[in-house]
């Protein structure tokens, strides 16, 4: 007897899961991905994922705008402008 998960029975495989939910996203859209493209999305979540749930995690808010940006320069301080 097999302790392995037979599909339909216990949790379900974290790829399967993963390529689901992308799946899922890309339906919300009206687009179909392959298994190939599916494979390119996980690797660049892979790569860049963790740093971005990080910028994200340090929580922006409050922090004022640049009136009259100019997103062609660096950001400019309240000096300068």
């Amino acid at each position: 007897m097999s302790t392995e998960p037979e599909p339909g029975n216990g949790p379900p495989d974290e790829a399967a899961s993963r390529a689901a939910y992308v799946e899922s996203g890309l339906a919300i859209l009206g687009l179909r991905a392959a298994p190939e493209e599916i494979a390119v999305v996980e690797a660049v979540d892979a790569i860049y994922g963790p740093r971005l749930q990080s910028l994200m995690a340090e929580g922006f808010d409050g922090i004022p705008h640049e009136p009259g940006a100019d997103m062609s320069q660096p950001p400019r301080t309240a000096e300068e402008r």
